[in-house]
């Protein structure tokens, strides 16, 4: 497998960087009857983007006359991509061989010839090395014309799932490339040309099929993501798409239907053997991915304290005011540290303006990361920030002015906003962690608010479902959210926070997108399934 040479291919590349060549001379000796010329080394140094591994290699391979055609064929490609001109032997490479094709189109930033792929040679390995070249240069409207080829030469069953196979490989490693729409349909049409009645063929479309959804979805096409999804139809997938779909829904305001098909995501959840399913998230988006990791990850108050002690410096020299919200203020007020059971640290700014002034300031500190797409203007509510030497997640929230309130909210990868209301209130400088910080005015008054009776611990709460803070409880985003919740606690078999779940969706239960009596049954289930035994 390919996972097996990231590490060595990795340590050769930092010692290519560092120029460390007494050391990576000695490496490669160790390395050289362990494989390392050979083609699974190459392709994880390409799949990993690193160009300079690559020509090491292939340099290598050519010199010890290893798989020597191959190896001319990269070494020539990869140097002329790395100087930006084909050099002699890269023209020197048959013009009937896709991969010139591809590089060529590469160098020139631009589409593949037709009437050149057309005259290009059968040979399969050579089709597919393209399709990879392509895919590791973001190239995806290349794959897809790739793909239209083999369409017109007919492709067999056992070439598409070889080829298939390859896609599926490098999936996960396409990270936050955009415009992926062009994969997407490379997808779906592999899935239309790859007909065959055996069980497991059946298995690869319905990937295909999740795998073109997810493609559109990235894209924000999601009326073709629901589409698409509705082709994963093998039992493996089933919760996957319903996922998928539900969240598609949502981005795209979609919320009753976004609500029905999280009804039949939770039905699925709920069958025998299954609740284990949605674990392997086979293609979570990088937004989803961040919050998963940052559930699973130990939460350190230490490292918690580090992290907002530079946050506040960052701000401070730039003379922006953050205060403390949410759980971080709860902390303060209760604890005066950082609660011990928190999952991420919790600041406010007021006004949306102040916004890109707040985030070039931790940028510019190389403490912070943010993800810029969250910076939206009048449209941000919640902006995430990563604290780079801890990892310790901080979520900046922003205040608007709202028919007399203060209105923050929580834009969730899932694609809703959800509101809470507060009111305005002024902010007083506090000592915190050993320095100064801002807390809103009147304390008390702001965790009522948001927590009820905020005095007493309660590691059950689910803040998005009780808190008085919430606008429109009951509503169609309240019911997303109970759902999740839902979910969550299946996933996390925290049936006491299942319970609570349970018994609020039951209040709302009238209300339009209310969960309705049998999927409540279905939960009920499932706690009755996980009750301790009585003793007789």
């Amino acid at each position: 497998m390919l996972e097996a040479e990231f590490t060595r291919v990795a340590t050769i590349d930092r010692l290519l960087r560092s120029q460390a060549y007494d050391a990576l001379e000695q490496l490669t000796q160790e390395q050289m009857p362990l494989q390392l010329l050979g083609e699974e080394a190459l392709n994880a140094a390409r799949l990993m983007n690193l160009p300079a591994t690559v020509i090491y290699l292939a340099s290598l391979a050519v010199e010890n006359r290893r798989n020597l055609r191959q190896a001319q064929v990269w070494l020539a490609i990869y140097q002329s991509l790395a100087r930006s001109a084909p050099s002699p032997e890269f023209m020197a490479i048959s013009p009937k061989n896709p991969l010139r094709q591809v590089a060529s189109a590469l160098l020139q930033a631009g589409e593949l010839d037709p009437a050149a792929l057309k005259k290009c040679a059968n040979a399969m390995d050579d089709w597919f090395h393209a399709v990879e070249l392509a895919i590791d240069h973001k190239a995806f409207g290349l794959v897809d014309q790739i793909v239209r080829e083999l369409v017109r030469r007919k492709t067999d069953v056992a070439d598409w799932l070889r080829l298939t196979k390859l896609l599926f490989n490098r999936q996960s490693f396409i990270g936050q490339a955009q415009n992926i729409e062009p994969l997407g349909r490379a997808y779906a049409r592999i899935r239309d040309h790859l007909i065959s009645p055996l069980p497991a063929v059946r298995k690869v479309r319905s990937r295909l099929a999740l795998f073109a959804s997810l493609c559109h979805f990235v894209s924000g096409h999601y009326p073709a993501a629901v589409l698409a999804a509705k082709g994963a139809t093998a039992p493996d997938d089933l919760i996957h798409a319903a996922f998928d779909t539900a969240r598609a829904h949502c981005h795209a305001g979609q919320l009753p239907e976004s609500i029905a098909s999280l009804d039949e995501l939770v039905a699925l959840m709920c069958a025998a053997d299954t609740a284990a399913s949605l674990n392997e998230d086979i293609h979570a988006t990088q937004d989803a991915v961040a919050e998963a990791e940052q559930q699973q990850r130990v939460f350190d108050p230490g490292q918690a304290s580090q992290a907002l002690v530079d946050l506040q410096a960052a701000l401070s020299a730039v003379g922006k005011r953050a205060f403390l919200v949410s759980g971080t203020l709860l902390g303060y007020a209760r604890e005066g540290q950082i609660l011990a059971h928190d999952k991420d640290i919790d600041v406010g700014i007021v006004g949306w303006e102040d916004q890109f002034e707040v985030a070039n300031a931790l940028l510019q500190s190389g403490h912070f990361g943010i993800d810029a797409r969250r910076l939206r203007g009048r449209k941000a509510y919640h902006i995430p920030v990563v604290h780079l030497t801890t990892r310790v997640a901080i979520d900046i929230f922003i205040y608007h002015p709202e028919n007399g309130m203060w209105v923050t909210g929580v834009e969730s990868y899932f694609g809703y906003l959800q509101k809470f209301a507060f009111t305005p209130f002024e902010l007083k400088a506090v000592s915190f962690l050993g320095i100064d910080f801002y807390v809103p005015d009147d304390v008390e008054k702001k965790l009522a608010e948001n927590f009820g009776d905020w005095r007493v611990s309660d590691p059950e709460y689910i803040s998005h479902l009780q808190s008085p803070s919430t606008v429109d409880v009951g509503g169609l985003v309240y019911q997303i959210v109970g759902r999740l919740r839902a979910l969550e606690a299946i996933r996390a078999q925290k049936y006491e926070k299942l319970s609570r779940v349970i018994q609020l969706m039951e209040r709302h239960q009238d209300r339009p997108g209310g969960m309705r009596a049998d999927t409540l049954d279905l939960l009920r289930g499932v706690l009755d399934a996980h009750q301790p035994a009585e003793v007789a």
